[in-house]
């Protein structure tokens, strides 16, 4: 245990801090329980750790010693806990638990055999090792530690970019899981960091747990700062699933009445929907007066679309008859396409190329200066 007064004062907020977050993202209504409860998991033994940190007795730990490196379990649930939520966040199927519980060996072997083979060491039960040993030891636990972390967060980032792949080629509409993507690269250079900082310890000769303890104080930071942005964005709970063979699944269904689709198409061209950027399945199912899974499917199998790429089809068709009217011809291009729905340029570009299979300027034969 690290002895520092101001890292004390600032775990007592953080403590608190990571138990009500755990508690506001379990009353997420209808969110994807299975990220909530991987997040959750790694939140409250974070919190639980801190806990036991603000409430730390010196006398304790040299009575019970063989547990002194427990709390050092983290290192190897970090990991398992931030791949395991990026699985189920970005909808990958669940790993069955076979291969499940295999992900969290390393830190049971390090409660059941490392902390107490070197806590009875340092409490002078065993004297197998030397102390020159036991420190390295204690290396070697930290090396174990960032060579785990690194892999879990290589994997992470290799199902986000698999996936932002996907959804791009699938979807034309934003994706709102960047910052997903930045928080996985702030850990990963977080744990560079980590690294040097062991480099230079065992350089110097000395046991300097600094760098350890800020490297910590920084990844509960930026786990805390991803819990936020989960719990102030929704809809990053709600991320379709990317799975090429749905569409196959859907065709194989009973076909949709013609007079549902009929009436959609009816509701979309006289209220106009699509001109809210923000709008959602659950807007349109409640302004319909129909079950969410019953419009997802009209959409589906009715217009073989999913639901974004059906929303921007008519803010595409919207945009044409707004650009071939003379009443709109002071609006750039940027201006038209937020006006009829659109959040940003790249959705628009997307959905455009998407919908037509030319850009703007090719679909209209225009000059490059009549359309910015």
């Amino acid at each position: 245990m690290i002895q520092n007064k101001w890292l004390e004062i600032a775990l007592y907020p953080g403590c608190i801090q990571g138990f009500f977050l755990v508690y506001l993202l379990w009353q997420k209504k209808n969110a994807n329980r299975e990220a909530v409860q991987y997040f959750n998991a790694l939140l409250l033994t974070i919190s639980i750790l801190m806990l036991l940190r603000v409430t730390y007795q010196p006398s304790f730990f040299r009575e019970f010693a063989e547990i002194i490196l427990l709390p050092d379990v983290i290192l190897f649930l970090t990991g398992p806990f931030i791949y395991l939520f990026t699985r189920a966040l970005l909808r990958v199927d669940a790993l069955p638990r076979f291969k499940l519980w295999p992900h969290f060996i390393p830190a049971g072997i390090h409660v059941l055999l490392v902390n107490s083979f070197l806590g009875l060491h340092l409490k002078g039960v065993l004297h197998i090792l030397t102390l020159p040993q036991i420190l390295v030891s204690f290396n070697l636990i930290e090396l174990a530690a960032m060579l785990s972390l690194g892999i879990y967060l290589w994997m992470s980032l290799s199902i986000y970019h698999r996936y932002r792949a996907a959804f791009y080629q699938k979807f034309a509409a934003p994706f709102i899981g960047q910052f997903l993507r930045s928080f996985l690269i702030v850990c990963l250079g977080l744990l560079i960091f980590w690294g040097a900082g062991l480099v230079h310890k065992i350089y110097q000769h000395q046991s300097d747990y600094s760098i350890y303890t800020l490297f910590w104080v920084l990844l509960v930071v930026a786990i805390y700062f991803l819990a936020l942005n989960i719990w102030s964005t929704p809809a990053i709970l709600e991320l379709p699933v990317v799975i090429e063979e749905e569409a196959e699944k859907m065709t194989q269904e009973e076909p949709i009445p013609a007079i549902e689709l009929e009436a959609l198409n009816q509701y979309m061209l006289s209220e106009k929907p699509y001109l809210h950027p923000e709008i959602k399945i659950g807007d349109l199912a409640e302004a319909l007066d129909q079950p969410k899974h019953r419009l997802s499917k009209i959409i589906n199998q009715g217009y073989n679309r999913n639901f974004f790429d059906f929303i921007n089809g008519y803010r595409v068709q919207a945009y044409i008859q707004a650009r071939r009217d003379q009443r709109f011809s002071h609006l750039n291009t940027l201006e038209l396409a937020f006006a009829t729905g659109f959040n940003s340029k790249s959705a628009f570009n997307r959905a455009f190329l998407k919908e037509t299979g030319q850009n703007p300027r090719e679909y209209f034969g225009v000059k490059a200066s009549n359309m910015l």
